[in-house]
């Protein structure tokens, strides 16, 4: 809507009605979170104990007053907010991705700590119904896991909506009147809003859990090690999901479970490959990505060619009035596909066609041989894959 001029619409939005928008997300969060834990109880196998549990030997649990025991363990423990030890945080009413979508009231300034994916995508909800918003980012670029070109175009068009300061550490936090009161590190300036935000990572719950006590190894950040075949180093347990800190996603562990399940149960062993498993960010821009980036490819020593497309160069990106950027790498033959990465409208939707392409095969001619329709979006990330060199 607010778009709609350059169209030669005029139009003006009259109202946003934050807390009935709040209560839609929730309840579908909720039915979703429900419908599972009922599909559980229902099957009666396996048996849910809605508690916290913790390992008291490899393979038994302590649960309650009940002590569980099994041949096989699988360990799917996830992970849970990080808090920074900022002075003053921890005794005020700050919000985290847990508690960020259950606000009743609609701020009218959030002040976000954190320059990662949860960060750029609440910034973007709150900011896009009309909360003023400042990023607190540590370092001088947000999505720092993401291709540095990619990177660059985001935070170009994410500073032009919102409130960037990069390089920039709260040193401490007090809440006070209704109010925030962020002071920054090395500086005499001091933020004030009526709400903050803190994402500025996750940790494993393999402190919770007591993992330790089953001989498990964990790394220094307390992920838990596996192996191709999502097996510990203890015979008889395997472990998958955000607790092994390998793509974080819901749809990564979606794919694991199966390789877990397989591996244990059957015996032909399959290894997972997380290669060709993509991402998404939704915001706006979105971000999407899969397989290497160039900064990773530099790192790793290995020769390649790129190729870029920008949307405004296609007949969509002209009718759609936008712009973005999509960035393949490949193989120093130009054949093999390593990396796809995308900045843009739709992002998260094109990069499927990528994703598919590198499962399949993994050539460019997959992408370069096919017809694409004109002028749909898709030609887009076609142009890039026809522009390597």
């Amino acid at each position: 809507i607010r778009a709609s001029e350059k169209f030669g619409i005029k139009s003006k939005i009259e109202e946003i009605d934050f807390a009935s928008i709040v209560k839609r997300v929730s309840e579908v969060v909720d039915t979703d979170s429900s419908n599972i834990e009922k599909s559980v109880r229902e099957n009666g196998n396996p048996m849910l104990y809605k508690m916290r549990g913790k390992f008291i030997a490899p393979k038994r649990m302590q649960v309650g007053k009940e002590q569980i025991e099994a041949e096989k363990v699988f360990i799917v423990g996830g992970t849970r907010p990080s808090t920074p030890p900022i002075p003053g945080l921890e005794t005020t009413p700050y919000l985290d991705s847990t508690k960020a979508l259950r606000l009743e009231e609609q701020p009218e300034h959030l002040i976000v700590i954190g320059g990662g994916y949860i960060a750029a995508e609440l910034a973007h909800f709150y900011g896009a119904l009309g909360t003023r918003v400042t990023i607190l980012v540590r370092g001088n670029l947000m999505l720092s896991n993401e291709d540095e070109e990619i990177v660059q175009w985001f935070t170009n068009e994410f500073s032009k909506k919102y409130e960037l300061l990069f390089n920039t550490q709260a040193e401490s936090v007090s809440y006070q009147n209704d109010k925030f009161t962020i002071t920054i590190k090395d500086s005499e300036k001091k933020l004030e809003s009526d709400q903050l935000l803190v994402v500025t990572g996750r940790v494993p719950n393999t402190d919770i859990l007591d993992v330790k006590t089953t001989g498990v190894e964990v790394d220094d950040k307390g992920y838990i090690k596996v192996n191709e075949y999502l097996e510990t180093n203890v015979k008889g347990i395997w472990a998958f999901g955000d607790i092994l800190g390998i793509l974080p996603f819901r749809h990564t562990a979606n794919d694991q479970v199966g390789f877990s399940l397989r591996n244990a149960f059957t015996d032909k062993k399959v290894p997972f490959d997380p290669f060709a498993i993509g991402h998404a960010v939704f915001s706006s821009p979105q971000v999407a990505g899969v397989g290497k980036t160039e900064q990773q490819l530099k790192k790793e020593g290995i020769t390649y060619k790129v190729g870029r497309a920008e949307l405004k160069d296609t007949g969509m990106g002209g009718a759609l009035q936008e712009n973005g950027l999509v960035k393949v790498l490949a193989d120093d033959t130009g054949q093999k596909i390593l990396g796809v990465h995308i900045v843009g409208p739709e992002a998260s939707v094109l990069i499927h066609e990528a994703i598919v392409a590198m499962k399949a095969n993994g050539t460019v001619s997959a992408i370069t041989n096919s017809v694409y329709i004109h002028p749909a979006l898709p030609e887009w990330l076609q142009r890039a894959f026809f522009a390597i060199k």
